[in-house]
This record gives C-alpha cells, structure tokens and sequence, in this order.
C-alpha cells in the first residue's frame, strides 16, 4: 500500500581522514575557485562548533523547521575536478555532461513529481548508495514536497442518537428520539395483533425458520472464522522478530493470507447451504473481519520498516556527534604514517562532506526532526516503540474495539459500565423484534406473491424497506458499535455522523458508515493515491468501484447468482452525485435533502424486488 519513504543512512567507512580544522588547510595549492570556497567554508566554522555543542548537550531537542529544499555547493578539487556538495554534505563527483548539483544516484520523477529511485530494491528516495570508495548519505529531503497523507483522528466523543448523550448536552429533540420509540413499540403491537389474528401466531413463519436452521453450526463457524485471524498477528510477530521484511516477502504472505481468507468463508457458506440469513450474516462478517486483519498487518508492516529508518537514522546521528574527535584523533596518527595521493584525496573528501553536514544547522536539525518523527509515529499506548504492540493482549483488544484502522493508540474511557452495556443489549433485541415482524409480516407476502405487479409491490414495500433500514442502522452503529465500544474501553463513538441531512450521495457515503469510510479513506483511496500515483479523482472512482464489487460479492453469495442489480444501482450514484454537485441544487439544501431521501425510499425495494423476482 502506502510507502514511507523514511532515512536509510549508511556510514561511511572506517578509514582514517582528516580532522575539521585541517580541512581548511589544503596540502596542495588552491586555484581561486578553490580560495573562494574555503573563504565560504570559514564562515561557516563558527555554526559548526556551535551546532556540535548544541547536539551533545541535549541531541533531540532542536528548532524544527519546514524546509524541504537541498542545496548544492560547486567545488573544484586539487585535482582540477569539479565536484558537487549537497546541503547534506555528500560530495559528488561531476562527470562530464552533467549539469551541477546532479547526484550520482539517479531519480525519476513520478506522476505526482516525487522522485523514485531509480534502484531497485530500494527505498524513494532514501537510499545509501556508495561512490568512489566511501558511502554518500542521503534523506527524505527532496525538492518536490511529500504529499501528506490525512490519517483518521480519534477523539473521546459520543454518538449522536446516544440517550444518554442527548442528556447531557440537553439537546432540543431529545424529547422526539423518546417519542419516536414508544410509537415504535405501539407499531410492534399493532403488527403482532394483526399477525396473530391472520396466522394464530406471531412467530414461527418462514423468516423464524431461516434464523433456527443450522444455527449451531453457524455459530461454530463464526467463532473459527475470529480465530482464524490470528494468522496475522503470526505475520507480524514474525516480522517483529526479523525473520523476515515486510516489504517485499510479507506483502505477498499478507495478500496471499487475504484471498484464502475471504475465498475460505465464500466456500464455506456455500457448501452448507446456507439460507440468505445467515449466508449475508456470515460473509459480511468474513468481509469485516477481513478489513481488520489488512488494516493490522498493513500497519504494523509499515511500522516495520520505519523502525528500520530509525535505526539508520540513530546510527548516523550518534556516528555525526563523535566525528569531530574521531577525525581529530584520526589526523594526529596519520602523521606518522605515509599515504598514497589517491588515499589522501579520499580522505580529505569524506571529511569535508562530513563537516559539511555538521556545518549547515538547516539540514542537520531536518535529521534531527526526522529521528522525532519516526519515534513519535511509533510510539504506542504505553509511550514504548514499536515492537511493543505486537502481543496477543492488543491483538485481541484491536478485535474488539468497533474500528476498522489499526492505531497504536485510541482514546480510552476509564471503566466499563455494566449497565450501559445492558441497555444496548436490550435496544438490540428490542430493535431486532420490530424488524424481525416487519420483513414476516409486510415484506416476505409481497416479494414472493408472482400475482403482485413490480410497480405495485415497489409501493407496498416503500415504508417497510424504510423502517427496516433505519432499524439495521440503529442496531450495527448505535447498539453492536457502542456496546463493544464500551466492553473495549474505546471512547471515540462517533459511528456515524448527521446523514439524515446529507444532500448528496458521496456526503452521505462519508457519514452513514464512518468505519468503513476510514478504512477505504486509508488503505484504498490515499494508498491508489501513494502506490499507483493515481489522480484524487481517479482514486476516488477506483474506491467506489471496489465498495461496488464487494456489495454484489455478498449478493452473489446469499443468492448464489450473478446478477449485478446492486452493482449498477450503487454505481448510478455517480451521475446523481454529479447531479447533486449542481449549483442550482446546492443552492436549494432542501430540496437537494428531499431528492435524496427519494433515492434513499426507492433504492432498497428495486433491490428487493429485482432479487426476488428474478
């Protein structure tokens, strides 16, 4: 998915070479290039012993700063060749044909305009990469500005239709939510009696049958479909242990783990028959349980290899601060020793391109709050780094907490109330029985009565699809995510937002499902973006094509046909979001919100009647 580009730093070899204070002290005569730049480099003597001081004091803490921009320095050697110093301090020599500044590590400019390397194997664009006998530092600094990918935030708040949020904050319709369930209690009455007098009973039709039938079996099923999971905590355990790289061994394990995953439950289902209840029940959990365990091992993945980074990072930092003796030292014992013009050339190279760095305060701080950076991205909930998630107490608590994204740290409540779980549990077989009598007593004597024409069934169906809808919305989203929210201590319970207002369908993609949006905003859209260098619009196409697919997957597994109903209706968004992108509606909020709730009353039933009548 998304790279991280990140330090890979190598240090250069250990060879004597001479100290800071010789370097301006050539032992051959300079042409007056040369004078110029050693004049330049004298200035810069006094930044360079206070920068060092700074480092050894207290190495981390350093003003930050935003430039992201190199600079390049042209010097010309003893040896008549030009050379090139960069604003990390790395000397490169120029061939001839070559314009100034030019690195001897090639990089292409992708779409986007961020330079990849042009090695393979190899980070973009931080890469170490070896010249004439020493070893050239390079980092994530680079003239094009990294794009920054938006990463979900989590914060401790309530959800909106939450009784007791809606105390709390004394909202001005709480009173309406009250109402609205005690009608719902007397529309569960009025059915139950009407069903009663009709069939002598108010449970036990044909959808009672489909719930009972190989019930066990499923519930066997689903508890081996959670434990199977744990295949990807075995990944990145194993990636943790430097058994093997994430990239690019364990990107292909995790792929090949995904597919068997979802291919497994899809198999399955099918081979026990299952009816539509629980074959949609079973597979959309499987999908569920799927995001998750790619999120997981995406995540820790990249966590991997940024802690790679940090360790190069660290190694040449802590290498940078004794550089100052070790060259001193190192000058003090060539003096008695009698080297090659070649060797000493060399030498005097490799230490101006380290005094260099440690002479420009801009791009040794642009290190320092790199090394920050990667600390602060790994950092977990108890302040240690990474590997310090990867137990099997987290993995277990990242299955129970109700998000779809992996994070090191979520916000937390300080204790789990029992009766707040109570109440959710009631809610949800409270809301569950209404749902149960409307689809057995409005639902199921349309769809399948062949006397009943589509257009007639469509009216029929339109406040029972409604009803039925809003009640599966409020047992996922309210009751199921609260409660394991509450179980797991996880306090961001923002499930949903106000879509009940939306005015077009890509606002309401973004609010009706928040965990699923993160996840596609994560690891489909911004990762398209990152990996494929796709345009924003092309990447937003991509994603609502993939939700598309996996809709119909479910569909062809409950029907066990290919039919693609839901596949085209869900992509007809497209032109009445473009539609409801219109100035002219925009303008008109309420009637863009009544055009949506059109589409809303419509959508379900054509579904419902295109499935069963075909």
């Amino acid at each position: 998915m998304a790279t991280e580009a990140g330090i890979l730093l190598t240090p250069p070899p250990d060879r004597s070479r001479n100290s800071f204070s010789d370097l301006h002290r050539p032992s051959r005569p300079l042409d007056d290039s040369s004078k110029d730049d050693l004049d330049s480099q004298q200035k810069a003597s006094t930044n360079h012993d206070e920068l060092v001081a700074a480092m050894k004091t207290n190495p981390l803490v350093v003003e930050n700063t935003t430039t992201t921009t190199t600079t390049t320095t042209t010097t010309t050697m003893g040896n008549g060749k030009l050379e090139t110093l960069d604003g990390f301090g790395v000397c490169h020599p120029v061939h001839e044909g070559e314009p100034l500044g030019a690195s001897p590590l090639s990089t292409n400019n992708s779409s986007d305009g961020s330079p990849t390397s042009s090695r393979s194997g190899s980070a973009s664009p931080g890469t170490s990469s070896s010249t004439e006998g020493f070893h050239t530092i390079s980092t994530t600094a680079t003239t094009a500005r990294k794009r920054k990918v938006r990463r979900p935030t989590f914060e401790a708040r309530s959800s909106r239709l939450d009784p007791e949020a809606l105390n709390k904050n004394q909202d001005p319709f709480r009173g309406f939510h009250t109402l609205f369930w005690i009608v719902m209690g007397a529309y569960g009455l009025i059915t139950f009696d009407e069903e009663w007098t009709r069939a002598g009973k108010a449970f036990g039709g044909t959808l009672f049958s489909s719930f009972s039938q190989d019930a066990i079996i499923l519930a066997v099923s689903d508890v081996g479909l959670v434990l199977s999971t744990g295949i990807a905590f075995l990944l990145i355990k194993a990636t943790a242990k430097g058994w093997l790289r994430y990239r690019v061994a364990g990107m292909v394990i995790q792929h090949c783990v995904q597919v068997l995953f979802l291919l497994f439950a899809i198999v399955w289902t099918i081979w026990r028959d299952w009816p539509w209840v629980q074959s949609g029940f079973f597979t959309l959990h499987a999908i569920t349980m799927l995001m998750k365990i790619h999120s997981y091992i995406t995540y820790n993945g990249e966590l991997s290899e940024k802690l790679i980074h940090l360790k190069h990072a660290e190694s040449t930092y802590a290498e940078l601060k004794k550089k100052d003796t070790e060259t001193t030292d190192d000058h003090n014992d060539n003096n008695d020793l009698t080297t090659t013009e070649d060797e000493s050339s060399h030498h005097r190279r490799a230490s101006e391109a380290a005094a260099a760095l440690l002479q420009d305060p801009v791009n040794a701080t642009m290190l320092v709050a790199e090394i920050e950076e990667l600390r602060h991205d790994l950092k977990t909930q108890n302040g240690e780094l990474w590997p310090a998630n990867v137990t099997i107490a987290n993995f277990v608590d990242y299955l129970i907490v109700p998000s779809l994204i992996y994070e090191l740290q979520y916000p937390r409540t300080t204790k789990i109330r029992p009766e707040y779980v109570f109440e959710k549990l009631v809610a949800t077989l409270g809301t569950f029985t209404l749902l149960y009598v409307t689809t057995e007593h409005y639902i199921y004597p349309v769809v399948f009565d062949p006397s009943i024409s589509p257009l007639r069934a469509l009216v029929l169906l339109l406040i029972p699809f409604m009803m039925n809808y809003l009640m599966i919305f409020y047992i996922i989203f309210e009751c199921i995510c609260n409660a394991f929210a509450e179980l797991s201590c996880f306090a961001d319970r923002n499930f949903y937002e106000d879509w009940w207002n939306c005015i077009s369908f890509d606002e309401w993609a973004r609010k009706w499902n928040k965990p699923v949006h993160h996840f596609l905003l994560r690891h489909v859209y911004d990762s398209s973006i990152e990996s494929f260098h796709l345009s924003k619009s092309n990447a937003a196409l991509a994603t609502f094509f993939l939700s598309s697919c996996v809709h119909e997957l479910v569909m062809m597994v409950v029907t066990r046909k290919v039919r693609l109903y839901l596949f085209v209706l869900q992509m007809f968004q497209l032109p009445l979001i473009w539609m409801g992108n219109n100035k002219y509606i925009r303008e008109r909020p309420r009637l863009a919100n009544a055009a949506f709730w059109l589409g809303m009353f419509c959508g379900p039933p054509l579904l419902g009647i295109a499935y069963c009548y075909a």
